[in-house]
């Protein structure tokens, strides 16, 4: 396996090693440097009541509602969760929605 060094760190390059998978270098993969409970610093100040089990529109309407109708605070929150979970369906439902809250606040505004 050839690795890059770059001050401090090191990083398996997949393309030059095949063996080593996206997936394995991701964040995504449990038990792969986790932050304890009590170190971890993403609280969200805003309960939506979103889940990922949700159809689309539900999902999106909890989560507009929890902020009062802003586009952007709803983006931001929901782009926060995706960027934190550790879960693939979830972080891709965020994502998505806070995608569409992104584009909903160029196309309306606040």
């Amino acid at each position: 396996m050839k690795r890059i060094h770059r001050e401090g760190y090191r990083y398996f390059k997949p393309s030059i090693d095949k063996t080593v998978t996206v997936e394995e270098t991701t964040f995504l993969v449990p038990g792969k440097r986790r932050t304890p409970p009590s170190k971890r610093w993403y609280h969200s100040k805003v309960h939506m009541g979103w889940e990922k089990d949700m159809k689309a529109e539900e999902r999106r309407e909890l989560a507009l509602d929890a902020h009062g109708g802003d586009y952007l605070a709803t983006a931001r929150a929901l782009q926060a969760l995706a960027n934190v979970t550790r879960d693939r369906e979830t972080a891709a439902r965020a994502k998505s929605d806070a995608d569409y809250f992104f584009r909903m606040n160029e196309k309306y505004g606040g």
